[in-house]
């Protein structure tokens, strides 16, 4: 077992250092400028996806706290005698949950999309 697993880590890196050697060889030729932008945009694409993926969670708390301070302002109008907002003080919150939970669904979703896009 020890056997497989050594020759198995022992092709990783021989794969490895021959994947290394073509960049370089390649990077040196007029045609390694597109092998070095593809490592380049492969080696990116998790910073780039974390990037996206911190916009949706700084757009979601934005819409959360919106959701708040406007059912504090509802309950500020129905406790000050405005009883016609009541019905709003119960289905906004939900409502902007809601569609809050939606956009950071696909948000999310999209991340590594946009990620992917030059």
């Amino acid at each position: 077992m020890r056997k497989i697993i050594c020759s198995v880590v022992s092709m990783c890196l021989v794969l490895s250092f021959i994947f290394i050697m073509t960049s370089q060889a390649a990077e040196e030729n007029t045609t390694g400028r597109d092998a070095k932008s593809f490592w380049q945009r492969l080696f990116n694409y998790p910073a780039k996806v974390t990037n996206e993926s911190a916009n949706v969670v700084a757009e979601t708390g934005k819409r959360g706290t919106r959701v708040v301070t406007d059912e504090v302002k509802r309950v500020g109008q129905v406790t000050s005698g405005d009883v016609a907002k009541s019905k709003e003080l119960v289905t906004e919150p939900i409502t902007g949950t809601a569609e809050t939970v939606v956009d950071a669904v696909k948000g999310t979703a999209k991340a590594p999309i946009e990620a992917a896009k030059e």
